[in-house]
């Protein structure tokens, strides 16, 4: 009996993300901010089989996505005031789910007197239905070199962001006003720090999500970059536990 229940457990682990599925509230814009026929607000519920977990999952999800703790009011509800201050698009995407996790991030972009848009990102433990955050991941004496790291990696993708930038300028792409405006965002606001609490898991990696944010007028001059890290490759970083659940060794 004690080897068989060490064959069988893998498998019932990973049953707490196999039996996770995604019901949907689908909603329409309003026409005031953006016509379409189409249904472009598609807002996720979370279901596991157990009633508790949902609960707590749903309710992270309203208080983070919809900025609303309020559980009396419905969810469709707060959506339809979001979408009449402007609210044109809501979409997710699942990006892992098994042995127990559930990562994921909402989409959002909103209209006012400029459209912006913005993503946010979840990590849940499917057993307990909490949050997971970069500090349940990496093991506590690690983690200020882990962020080392991934600071010394944003640089390097800055550095040559500026590089692109001065080619720009060389080639007339872009002004004098635009190039030291942007560099002077990158200096000034993005490679002084770096944030590691915010997060995304797929299959292979763990990605850092720390965005160089732009000002609206020179957004499209904004540095894209990305911050990924195969689980192998810092697996030492990693709490044993999420050792055995991320590099697919079963939980125990």
């Amino acid at each position: 009996m004690k080897y068989l229940l060490i064959f069988i457990l893998p498998v019932f682990s990973d049953a707490f993300a196999q039996n996770t599925t995604f019901k949907e509230i689908k909603l329409k814009p309003n026409p005031k901010f953006y016509k379409t026929n189409e249904a472009t607000i598609i807002y996720p519920i979370i279901e596991t089989n157990t009633k508790q977990i949902d609960k707590l999952i749903n309710a992270q999800i309203k208080e983070d996505v919809l900025d609303s703790d309020n559980g009396k009011q419905s969810i469709k509800n707060i959506l339809i005031e979001h979408i009449n201050d402007g609210l044109i698009n809501l979409s997710y995407q699942v990006t892992y789910k098994k042995n127990g996790i559930l990562s994921m991030n909402i989409y959002s972009e909103g209209c006012g007197a400029h459209c912006s848009s913005w993503e946010t990102y979840f990590n849940f433990d499917l057993k307990t239905g909490k949050k997971i955050a970069i500090t349940d991941l990496i093991i506590e004496s690690k983690i200020d070199s882990f962020q080392k790291i991934v600071f010394t990696d944003k640089i390097k993708a800055l550095t040559e962001y500026k590089i692109e930038e001065i080619n720009n300028l060389t080639n007339k792409y872009i002004d004098s006003v635009t190039y030291n405006w942007a560099l002077e965002q990158v200096d000034s606001n993005c490679v002084k720090t770096i944030q590691i609490g915010n997060f995304s898991l797929s299959n292979q990696n763990l990605e850092i999500i720390d965005v160089c944010e732009f000002p609206f007028a020179i957004r499209s001059q904004q540095p894209t970059y990305e911050l990924k890290y195969l689980y192998k490759f810092i697996s030492t970083f990693l709490k044993p536990t999420f050792q055995r659940r991320l590099l697919n060794r079963g939980i125990h």
